[in-house]
C-alpha cells in the first residue's frame, strides 16, 4: 500500500541566531578600554564563571554610556528574534516591550563557565567585544560556546548521529548569538592569551499596549 507524505512537522524546534554585526570596531574599542579598566579596579561576582572577571548585571542601566549604545543594538536583535519565533509558528504578535539586563565577561587563560541556563529569560545571548585568540589547532572546541540537547535522551544510532547533542559556536569579535533562555550552554576552556571580552544579556519579552520599547528591569 503506497502512502502519500501530507507535510512533515518539526516541533519543539529551539533557534539559534547567529549574526556578525558590522561597523561596530569603534564602539568594540571604547567598551573594550572601559572593561578592562574596570575588571583592575572592581571584583568579580561569580555565577557561572569559573575564574575571569564577571561584571556587575547593571550596563543596562548606565544611560549615555557605550553599554546603552550596545544595549539598544542588541534591543533591535532581540525583536527581531522574536518576529521570526513568532511567524515561525504563525501568530501575530501583540504590542510588546522588552526587559533588559546585561553584564560582562573578561576571560583569561584557563577560564571557562559551568553549564547552566537562563531561564527566567526569553531571550538570552553573548555578543563578543573583542573575542581573543582563536583556538589551537589540536584543541578546536577550546573557547567556543556550547549548547546542549534541551530534549530528554534519545537513543543513539551507532556510527549514525541523527539527534546531536551538543550544537557549539565559535566566538568572533563582533558576533552575536541569540538563543531561548531555557537552553542550557556552558563555555569550554579559553586558552588564548589575549582577554575575551563579551557582554551578555537576557531579555524578558512582555505584551503592553504601549509601543515597543527597551527599558531596564523593575
Amino acid at each position: 500500500m503506497s502512502s502519500t507524505l501530507v507535510t512533515t512537522h518539526t516541533p519543539f524546534e529551539t533557534p539559534i541566531h547567529v549574526l556578525d554585526l558590522p561597523d561596530m570596531e569603534s564602539l568594540n574599542g571604547v567598551i573594550e578600554r572601559l572593561l578592562l579598566a574596570e575588571a583592575m579596579r572592581g571584583q568579580s561576582l561569580r555565577v557561572s564563571n569559573r575564574g575571569g572577571w564577571h561584571s556587575p548585571p547593571d550596563l543596562a542601566l548606565r544611560s549615555g554610556t557605550p553599554y546603552q549604545t550596545l544595549c539598544d543594538t542588541l534591543a533591535e536583535h532581540f525583536r527581531n528574534a522574536t518576529a521570526a519565533a513568532a511567524d515561525r509558528v504563525g501568530i501575530e504578535l501583540p504590542p510588546f516591550r522588552l526587559a533588559l539586563t546585561a553584564w560582562a565577561m573578561v576571560m583569561g587563560p584557563g577560564h571557562y563557565t559551568t553549564l547552566h541556563d537562563h531561564a527566567e529569560a526569553t531571550w538570552s545571548s553573548a555578543y563578543y567585544v573583542q573575542a581573543g585568540d582563536p583556538a589551537p589547532y589540536e584543541m578546536p572546541a577550546a573557547g567556543t560556546l556550547a549548547f546542549v540537547d534541551p530534549r530528554r535522551a534519545t537513543p543513539s544510532v551507532r556510527g549514525i548521529d541523527l539527534f546531536p547533542s551538543a550544537f557549539e559556536v565559535t566566538p568572533r569579535t563582533g558576533r552575536l548569538v541569540i538563543f531561548p533562555g531555557y537552553l542550557q550552554h556552558y563555555v569550554h576552556p579559553y586558552l588564548g592569551r589575549r582577554p575575551r571580552i563579551s557582554i551578555a544579556a537576557n531579555v524578558v519579552v512582555q505584551a503592553t499596549p504601549q509601543t515597543a520599547q527597551t527599558e531596564p528591569p523593575t
